[in-house]
C-alpha cells in the first residue's frame, strides 16, 4: 500500500469516526505516523483528501446510476436488483456512507459530499415507485438514514455487530418495503 493510499484510508475512518469537521491534516498525519507536510505534499488541503476517500464509494455508486434509465422502464421487477446493488454498496463503503449521509448537514456546502447526496437521492427516486408524495420519500430518507446510521455504527470495534448478511437480508428487505407501492407488497409481485 502507498503512503497516499494510507493516508486515505486513514482520512476515511477519521472523517467516519470522528467528523470531517472534527478532524485535522495533523490528527491524520499522527493517525499514519508521518507530518502534516506529508499529507500535504499528496493533497493540496483537507477536502481534497476527503475527496480522494470518498472517490470509490461515489464511483460505485454512480455506476448504480448509470443503470437507472434501463431500470425505469419496469421498475416493479428492477427494484429487487437495485436495492441488492444499492444496499451492497453501502455496506463496502461503510465508512464513506456513513459521512456523506450522516454529516451531509454539516457539509451540505462541499461538493464531494453534494455530489454523494445527489448520487443517492437519483437512486432513491427511481426506488419510489410510487407517486413520490412527502410521506414515500420521508420513509425511505429515514430507511436510508438508518442503513447509514448501523453501518456507521459498525466500524466502532468497541462493541459486537450483528452477522453482515444477515444485516445485508435486513437492508434489503426494509428499503423494499419503503419503496414499494403497499398494494404491490401485499400481492407479493415483490419477495
Amino acid at each position: 500500500m502507498t503512503t497516499r493510499d494510507t493516508l486515505v484510508q486513514a482520512a476515511l475512518e477519521r472523517f467516519a469516526r470522528y467528523g470531517y469537521l472534527g478532524s485535522s491534516i495533523q490528527q491524520i498525519a499522527d493517525d499514519v505516523g508521518t507530518s502534516k507536510s506529508s499529507v500535504l505534499y499528496h493533497f493540496d488541503s483537507k477536502e481534497a483528501l476527503l475527496e480522494a476517500a470518498m472517490a470509490p464509494a461515489l464511483d460505485a455508486l454512480s455506476a448504480l446510476v448509470e443503470s437507472l434509465p434501463e431500470l425505469r422502464d419496469d421498475k416493479v421487477a428492477a427494484a429487487p436488483a437495485l436495492v441488492t446493488g444499492f444496499v451492497d454498496a453501502l455496506m463496502q463503503h461503510s465508512a464513506a456512507v456513513s459521512i456523506f449521509i450522516s454529516q451531509r448537514g454539516a457539509l451540505q456546502e462541499v461538493p464531494v459530499i453534494q455530489r454523494g447526496n445527489d448520487i443517492v437521492d437519483a437512486i432513491a427516486r427511481t426506488l419510489v415507485l410510487e407517486a413520490p408524495s412527502t410521506r414515500v420519500l420521508t420513509r425511505l430518507s429515514i430507511g436510508l438514514a438508518g442503513v447509514a446510521f448501523i453501518l456507521g455504527d459498525s466500524l466502532d470495534a468497541t462493541h459486537e455487530h450483528p452477522d453482515p448478511a444477515e444485516m445485508r437480508e435486513i437492508f434489503i428487505d426494509t428499503l423494499l418495503e419503503l419503496c414499494m407501492p403497499a398494494d404491490v407488497r401485499a400481492a407479493g409481485t415483490v419477495a
